[in-house]
Parts: structure tokens; C-alpha cells; sequence
């Protein structure tokens, strides 16, 4: 993949960006970290430190979060695959049994 530099703001700090990830997407997420700094920030109570720690806490739990459900995701796809190679198993026997009843039949007429 290409590497992007990427110019970003977060709070009036300047920060340059090395990644994989394009331009457009990273000044998104950047916006929105903004977004949710300048929500905690709203009251006057909260230092930027404290809401970089809030917003950070926030985020890991979402992406927690991601990660149980894409683990979940995961785990019933692999269900999903064994059930669906008994099926076939099971197809496959029954296809071998009606092609020896043909035989049968077919010998008997």
C-alpha cells in the first residue's frame, strides 16, 4: 500500500501522519476527535489532558467492543461452515444410497 503523509489538527496542535490510510479518512477521524474533544470540553471543567484520556477511554471501548462482536462474527461463521460440511456429508450419503437404490430397481425390472 501506499504510505500517505497527512497534515492534521487535533486542538489547535499540528501533527503530521504517516499511513496507509488515505488522506480523506484521516482528516475525518481527526474531525471527529475534535468533535468529541470540543463535547467534553463544553462544561469548562475538564482540562484538555482529561478529555484526550476521556475521549482515548471512550475509544478503546468502542473498539473493544468491535473486537468481541467481530470475534462473535468469526466464531459463528465457523459454525456456520462445520454445519454446512455435515450438510454436504449428509448430501452426498444420501446421493450414494439413492444412486445404489436405482441399481436395485433398475436390476429388478
Amino acid at each position: 500500500m501506499d504510505k500517505h503523509k497527512v497534515d492534521i489538527v487535533i486542538k489547535n496542535q499540528n501533527y503530521t501522519i504517516v499511513t496507509d490510510t488515505s488522506p480523506e479518512e484521516v482528516i475525518a477521524l481527526s474531525n471527529g476527535i475534535n468533535s468529541m474533544l470540543d463535547e467534553i470540553m463544553a462544561s469548562g471543567k475538564v482540562t484538555l489532558t482529561q478529555a484526550l484520556v476521556l475521549v482515548s477511554l471512550d475509544l478503546a471501548e468502542k473498539a473493544k467492543g468491535f473486537k468481541e462482536q467481530a470475534d462473535d462474527y468469526k466464531s459463528r461463521i465457523a459454525d456456520y461452515l462445520e454445519d454446512a460440511e455435515r450438510a454436504m456429508t449428509e448430501r452426498d450419503r444420501y446421493k450414494r444410497e439413492n444412486e445404489k437404490l436405482k441399481t436395485s430397481l433398475s436390476g429388478k425390472i
